[in-house]
């Protein structure tokens, strides 16, 4: 009998906007991120893909409003039921909580997620600090994922989170990244059941390994950044996303719209 591979599409730092004409960095976000949506639709569509959870790593909005929620639920449509969505340094918790009343309750101190997919556990952690650029997960959060690797010690996990906690050979963003990443990986270490890390806030592709951990950022389903740039520098590359397919041979590919 053949064995079930979820396959998860991460997206992230849509950086939406609330009024459709605002402009980031002379482009049209929203319009950018339409396109996205449009064409991982059609691949759904053409049978290319079937995904099995959709994780979206934060930066969901760029003006922190109520209403660019609403536009991402609605550009959603019918993939919100497979959505879990993260904050990013730019979003607003409690309006993330209003307009996905399924996914948070209104208690949650922090928007992290811990669910089974085919045997897998998809963990996401929430690093948004309010106010700041970097990211932080706090002690309570870093007790919450060490309880949860603990409970789940027989699944292969994958984490989620939007500040990547490894550096990505720019220094400026790096400087930006998740400041008790240190105090992350001494937690993961404990637990070898961990085989990825998919994180974002970069806006670019990268991967590396570090102790049989797969560490990858994906590209923002906007705006690119240069790599292994001194200061911020917008590349020309298209948006684009992660596919991951979770099996025995972890498989994990960037795909980016057609030029």
């Amino acid at each position: 009998m053949a064995t079930f591979m979820p396959t998860i599409l991460q997206l992230t730092d849509l950086h939406l906007m609330a009024d459709p004409l605002v402009e980031l960095k002379g482009a049209r976000t929203r319009d950018i991120v339409k396109r996205v949506f449009e064409y991982v639709r059609q691949e759904i569509n053409r049978r290319r893909w079937r995904f099995d959870q959709i994780v979206i790593t934060g930066d969901l909005a760029h003006d922190e409003l109520r209403e660019t929620y609403l536009v991402l639920r609605e550009l959603l449509g019918e993939l919100n039921d497979s959505c879990l969505l993260l904050p990013g340094n730019h979003d607003d918790r409690g309006f993330m909580r209003e307009v996905f009343p399924e996914q948070f309750t209104a208690d949650d101190d922090f928007l992290n997620f811990s669910v089974e997919v085919g045997g897998w556990r998809l963990i996401g952690l929430d690093s948004h600090v309010k106010g700041e650029v970097p990211g932080e997960l706090g002690a309570r959060q870093l007790d919450w994922i060490s309880r949860e690797l603990a409970s789940h010690a027989d699944q292969p996990t994958v984490l989620f989170i939007h500040h990547p906690p490894f550096a990505v050979g720019s220094d400026w963003v790096d400087a930006i990244g998740l400041q008790d990443a240190d105090a992350l990986m001494s937690c993961l270490a404990a637990s070898s059941q961990v085989k990825a890390i998919c994180a974002g806030h970069v806006h670019q592709a990268f991967e590396t390994e570090a102790n049989g951990v797969r560490m990858m950022t994906t590209p923002s389903s906007s705006l690119q950044f240069t790599p292994q740039a001194d200061q911020l520098c917008l590349d020309a590359v298209p948006p684009g996303f992660r596919v991951l397919q979770l099996g025995d041979d972890f498989q994990s590919e960037v795909v980016r719209l057609p030029e």
